[in-house]
């Protein structure tokens, strides 16, 4: 029986990214399982490594809808009387800055008068969006691959060649972070009240210092998932598609392709808060790997298992504040 063509996968060390197509998850583990003609096996390999790609690309459009979802969702969010208010304010300080304090102070006020609208229609408001973006970075490698990057920047960073080092992990993002900024309506809109009366004092500076100070509290919630948290969802999703009967082996070889993604999340240090639910994850797909290969029941593990991911992308999707 003729092997598998084996496939090297050649990864430079000192390039600024690292690819890796999925043919190669898929055609690694056929190989391993290959117990029928040549054939029929490069047969399930092509149909598998079809299905790898498939869920790749599904779970890198979601990432992309994700986006616009995002971005149209912040957009919805955002009370337009303080977005507006908080642009008077930006023009009100280019104004002070040119000298013309009386535009300034007319600008301030307008925003003022927006800031109090807006309080007036709802006095709880606290933290309110006025901006928001949506940032996706994708890469394809392996963990094997990023091990050995970050084995040769700690080289570089041994032998002080830290641009050589930061050129090597800067491209090791895999993710979507949203960032959305927040004004604290229970101290911004003060602070340009307080501005404004310093400036019709004709106190200048102190004006301009007020408005900075109220610009330093602005909040920022970051939010990141990692991209293959979602193909690890994609490939899960594909495989219990799949006949339980006729499909084994297209089904191992995504539920395969999903431990890798599991692992390359884990080696890009994603896991930092959640890895015993990774730790859990990974159980659970050899587990279900078992059971698809004695031939059990495997609806309800499968359940199982798309409720943990959906959990772990929840988990990862929760902003974090920062100033």
């Amino acid at each position: 029986m003729k092997n598998i063509q084996k496939i090297t996968l050649i990864t430079s060390l000192l390039a600024t990214s690292l690819f890796i197509s999925s043919t190669v998850f898929a055609e690694s583990h056929a190989k391993k399982m290959a117990d029928t003609t040549a054939a029929k096996t490069a047969k399930t390999v092509t149909t598998a490594s079809k299905g790898v790609t498939k869920a790749q690309n599904k779970a890198n459009k979601k990432a992309i809808a994700t986006k616009k979802d995002s971005q149209e969702k912040l957009l919805k969010e955002v009370h337009k009387g303080v977005s507006e208010a908080f642009v008077k304010v930006a023009e009100a300080t280019k104004l002070i800055a040119q000298g013309k304090e009386k535009e300034a102070i007319k600008a301030l006020q307008e925003a003022t008068g927006k800031f109090d609208t807006a309080l007036a229609a709802d006095p709880k408001l606290a933290l309110i969006p006025i901006s928001g973006n949506v940032n996706v970075s994708e890469l394809r490698t392996t963990p094997e691959a990023v091990k050995a990057q970050v084995k040769l920047a700690q080289d570089f960073l041994e032998e002080s060649k830290v641009q050589a080092a930061r050129a090597l992990l800067a491209p090791l993002q895999d993710d979507m972070v949203t960032v959305t900024t927040l004004l604290p309506m229970n101290t911004y809109p003060d602070a340009i009240k307080l501005a404004t009366k310093l400036l019709v004092d004709g106190k200048k500076e102190e004006a301009l210092t007020t408005l900075s100070t109220a610009l330093s509290t602005i909040v920022q919630e970051i939010s990141v998932i990692p991209l293959s948290l979602l193909r690890v969802e994609s490939m899960v999703s594909a495989a219990s598609g799949l006949d339980k009967e006729k499909s084994k082996d297209q089904a191992l070889i995504l539920l395969s392709a999903a431990e890798k993604q599991l692992q390359l999340a884990t080696t890009l240090g994603y896991t930092d808060q959640n890895s015993d639910l990774y730790k859990d994850l990974s159980t659970q797909i050899s587990a279900l790997k078992k059971e698809i290969t004695g031939g059990n029941v495997v609806e309800k593990l499968y359940s199982k298992l798309k409720n943990s991911i959906a959990n772990l992308v929840a988990k990862k999707s929760k902003p974090t504040a920062s100033k």
